[in-house]
């Protein structure tokens, strides 16, 4: 129900593997890595094969998959990971607007069938799969290579050889509308498949942040709790703002955190 997900299928931008365990895991995160390199990935589905083995909710599942992300290396412990411990993977790539070498975080988070009933503590619909398995993306990275998409579109080049600040501000309110637009079609569909309106994610009413029963971008939670977070014409106009300054002004190509800056819990 991903907008933006179903795009990156549809240009086949997302790298998708079946794992066993941390160490398939680990290779599988290399070879996607590679590909967001080349810009030629953005998103990294592992779906784990767990033949054999059986749960009783959604918690054990989500066990299972912190002990594999513990034995991939890439968290301290598997109790840790799935009581709403980050996991957050740096990369330094060229940047699809800038041109410049750039860091950018990718954030693995936990996907399960308990989710999707409704009878289970951690019932939420917008976390749940037909499998267990993990989705690695960066909202930034993808939104990235959106803003490069358009200009390539609409102007038969690619961003950092835009010469026109004009033309770059133009490409950029066009791409924040689009991430924002996708963002709302996201939200909406998984608002209509909840059964649980207070497991529901939702649209603030100035459609400036999102609310979701869980804090994203964490791994996995045992416990729900709603959340806040920002909306792209928050986050993306940010990252517009600090790639036209360091288009036009010498300014510094960074970008934190954007997108996936985590929620503020709602009382």
């Amino acid at each position: 129900m991903c907008s933006a997900g179903k795009r990156e299928f549809r240009l086949g931008r997302y790298h998708v593997a079946m794992v066993r365990n941390g160490a398939d895991y680990s290779r599988e995160v290399e070879t996607f890595f590679a590909g967001v390199r080349e810009h030629s990935r953005t998103g990294f589905l592992a779906v784990v094969n767990d033949r054999g083995r059986s749960y009783a909710n959604a918690a054990e599942e989500l066990k299972a998959l912190g002990a594999l992300m513990q034995e991939a290396g890439l968290c301290r412990s598997a109790d840790a990971v799935v009581q709403g411990e980050t996991i957050s993977i740096e990369l330094e790539v060229e940047c699809p607007v800038t041109g410049l070498p750039t860091t950018y975080s990718f954030f693995p988070v936990a996907f399960c069938r308990g989710s999707n009933n409704v009878e289970d503590p951690l019932y939420d619909p917008s976390l749940s799969a037909p499998f267990i398995g993990i989705n690695m993306t960066s909202d930034a990275f993808a939104f990235a290579c959106l803003v490069r998409d358009q200009c390539i579109r609409l102007y038969g080049s690619k961003p950092d050889e835009l010469t026109c600040m004009h033309a770059a501000r133009k490409l950029f309110q066009h791409s924040v509308t689009t991430w924002q637009n996708m963002s709302v079609n996201t939200i909406s569909s998984y608002n209509k498949r909840s059964a649980c309106p207070e497991r529901a994610v939702h649209l603030s009413d100035d459609r400036r942040s999102w609310l979701a029963p869980h804090n994203d971008p964490v791994f996995a939670e045992t416990k729900k709790e709603m959340h806040s977070h920002e909306m792209p014409v928050i986050y993306a106009q940010n990252l517009c703002d600090n790639w036209l300054r360091t288009m036009f002004e010498a300014g510094t190509a960074s970008v934190g955190r954007e997108g996936q800056s985590g929620g503020i819990l709602v009382a």
